[in-house]
């Protein structure tokens, strides 16, 4: 499952990349700032993802160390 959220955050990365890339290439500054927008909103998709990861495989070691 966390793949999945991983992969969607990498997306939304590169969507915002390119985003704000045409903003700045057209001086469209709303573009641009909903591409930053974006590219904060996936690093954090993946970051949230990777967290979940950690702690999932905290919680397995605890359980197989408490038998």
């Amino acid at each position: 499952m966390s793949q999945s959220e991983k992969l969607r955050g990498r997306a939304a990365q590169v969507s915002g990349k390119f985003k704000e890339l045409a903003g700045r290439a057209t001086g469209n500054n709303r573009m641009r700032y909903r591409g930053r927008f974006e590219m904060f909103k996936g690093r954090a998709l993946t970051r949230t993802a990777v967290w979940k990861d950690s702690l999932r495989g905290t919680l397995r070691d605890l359980r197989v160390s408490g038998r």
